[in-house]
């Protein structure tokens, strides 16, 4: 596929699959960090928390690069297919197929719900994020002024933010109100400190608090903590990325402890100032902010007066049971690529037609599979899609010019403007070359050639402006409503269709007999000038025995990707399939190959 757009996708495909693929990956990664951090339960904090801020990274970049994978390979929907191709009675399919095909089908039809659920969430956890921000700029806009005091400790304030060489300016502020001192902002960090701390806390006590806010404000930590809350509101849903953001929350006050006591030379008055805090029962700041009673406020004073080593418990062992149980979610959701015995789902009696959920996995990002006869849908993937078609487009020029039933053996001379732009390297045409109209027909839909759709647009009764009106009207006329086309050749981008519209237009083309015998060659050739040239169709497939092609037709430019429609007998029917927008001719081959070995697979008797 080429680059695409993201509004080639709908919200729910980009997203879908990928935020619901997090449920395990989110578990897994939570498991993992819980298993390493009992490991490091004795080590220095900084190294728990950079294990947790690693791990709240993976959260945001998995499924991040689940979203660009599924922008660039998107997963095809499970599709409700009804397969009944060869019309027996006894049908049989791998049951572990079936059963993981229904599971799909399920889990598609409630994607869209999920994924407008999540977006909501995501809103609210914004709006929470943004009211925070604003209570904590309102914050210090209204700082209690205490003249005295206020200098005073902003002169302490400055000696410590020296000592820890923090060359940024901080503004220390009182507020009443407030109940722990909150520190915000980056490049203009400011602390808060309660007024009421000033008479209820010895200066050594308060001293110790703004030394454990100056040593966040050190760390840059309220820039982490911004982006930690980010990414805890996209991932809102999973109580792992909640775990994993409160111990990074909790190894952050650790660390400003140890910070802390260090700078003072001493433990306790920082230990009897969160005692304060502790008594205080504080409900919680707003996550905008950092404040000193986060974390567990009783064990963070045992460890500062009594730090001792944490001994191994069974519990810490409970992570590798989540670890086992998302591998297990991961192999219960993934597509069996190893088949399994069949087993026999209809009696060979009946003749009620068996209806088959079909998940089939392709890369193309815009597919359709009709039953030609019955004019069924077997599968389908983004087929209501407008999207450019290529050269897809001269199986249209090739029936206008048909319907004109103009003189095939009249002799068409090549121009220059015929010749611009990119061509066909295996057809060597020179303006001033005339060849029959028979033959050009016949280099337009084998190799392909733009040169030749331009002259026979060209030469058509009228000129090239009728062409153009006789065009539109024919697709106007097979009822083509999200088909348009401008030119012959499909060079235009806005030569565009859906996949839909493609399979019906595949349904009128084979009505000419005459496409249908030239389509499905896969080579031949021509002569200039006494000379003889050859050319291969630009569909590998229709020179394979194993496939019985009776209508092909490629398409390729850069924003169109490699499409490919055709008419090929499966199973003992005619089948239509397009597939649009394929990175390159392989990934096209092998969808088009899974896609028959899936519809061969449902009517095996």
């Amino acid at each position: 596929m080429t680059p695409a757009t993201f509004t080639e996708y709908t919200l729910t495909e980009l997203l879908g699959w990928p935020l619901l693929h997090f449920v395990w990956q989110g578990a897994l990664i939570a498991s993992v960090c819980a298993i390493l951090l009992a490991l490091t339960r004795n080590a220095r904090p900084q190294l728990r928390y950079m294990l947790a801020c690693l791990a709240m990274l993976m959260c945001l970049l998995w499924p991040a690069l689940g979203v660009l994978q599924q922008w660039q390979d998107p997963q095809t929907i499970s599709l409700e297919t009804a397969i009944q191709l060869a019309g027996k009675a006894n049908v049989s399919l791998d049951l572990v197929w079936v059963k993981q095909s229904m599971l799909a089908a399920r889990i598609e039809a409630w994607l869209p719900l999920m994924v407008s659920v999540w977006s909501m969430g995501v809103l609210l956890m914004l709006m929470r994020l943004a009211l925070g921000l604003l209570w904590v700029y309102r914050l210090g806009q209204n700082g209690n002024d205490i003249a005295a005091l206020m200098q005073q400790w902003q002169a302490r304030t400055n000696q410590l933010a020296y000592q820890l060489a923090i060359r940024r300016q901080v503004t220390l502020k009182f507020q009443k109100d407030l109940i722990s001192p909150v520190t915000y902002g980056c490049l203009k960090p400011v602390v808060v400190m309660p007024a009421s701390l000033l008479t209820g806390m010895s200066p050594d006590m308060l001293e110790a608090l703004l030394a454990h806010e100056l040593a966040h404000i050190k760390r840059w930590d309220y820039a982490v903590n911004l982006l930690q809350n980010l990414v805890l509101s996209m991932l809102f849903y999973h109580p792992a990325v909640w775990w994993i953001s409160k111990r990074i929350d909790a190894e952050r006050e650790l660390i400003a402890d140890d910070m802390a006591a260090t700078m003072m030379g001493q433990a306790r008055p920082l230990a009897r100032a969160l005692q304060v805090l502790d008594k205080l029962q504080i409900a919680g700041m707003p996550q905008a902010a950092l404040a000193a009673s986060g974390g567990d406020l009783l064990s963070r004073i045992k460890r500062l007066v009594r730090p001792d080593v944490q001994p191994w418990h069974w519990k810490m062992a409970a992570p590798v049971l989540g670890i086992a149980a998302a591998l297990l979610l991961v192999l219960q959701t993934q597509v069996s690529a190893a088949p399994e015995p069949s087993l026999p789902i209809a009696n060979k009696k009946s003749e009620t037609p068996v209806h088959l959920s079909a998940y089939v996995k392709t890369s193309s990002g815009h597919v359709l599979v009709m039953d030609e006869q019955s004019g069924k849908v077997l599968l389908e993937k983004n087929a209501d899609t407008i999207v450019p078609i290529a050269s897809i487009s001269k199986l249209v020029t090739a029936m206008v010019m048909l319907d004109a039933k103009l003189d095939m053996s009249e002799r068409i001379t090549f121009t220059k403007e015929d010749l611009i732009g990119w061509q066909n390297t295996q057809v060597k045409l020179q303006p001033g070359m005339a060849l029959p109209r028979q033959t050009l027909l016949e280099l337009m839909l084998i190799p392909s050639s733009n040169a030749a759709a331009r002259a026979m647009a060209r030469s058509y009764p009228g000129g090239k402006q009728a062409f153009i009106t006789a065009l539109q009207n024919k697709t106007a006329s097979l009822g083509l409503q999200a088909t348009h086309l401008e030119e012959a050749a499909g060079i235009s981008e806005n030569n565009r269709s859906s996949a839909r519209d493609v399979a019906r237009l595949v349904k009128a083309t084979v009505a000419y007999p005459e496409l249908r015998k030239l389509t499905s060659r896969s080579e031949g050739q021509y002569t200039v000038a006494d000379k003889t040239y050859e050319y291969q169709s630009t569909n590998d497939l229709t020179g394979n025995k194993e496939w019985d092609i009776s209508l092909s037709k490629t398409g390729y430019s850069k924003i169109a990707g490699r499409c490919l429609t055709m008419r090929t007998i499966i199973a003992g029917k005619p089948v239509i399939m397009v597939l649009l927008n394929a990175k390159n001719s392989d990934v096209r081959t092998d969808d088009i190959v899974q896609i028959r070995n899936a519809l061969e697979a449902a009517t095996q008797s």
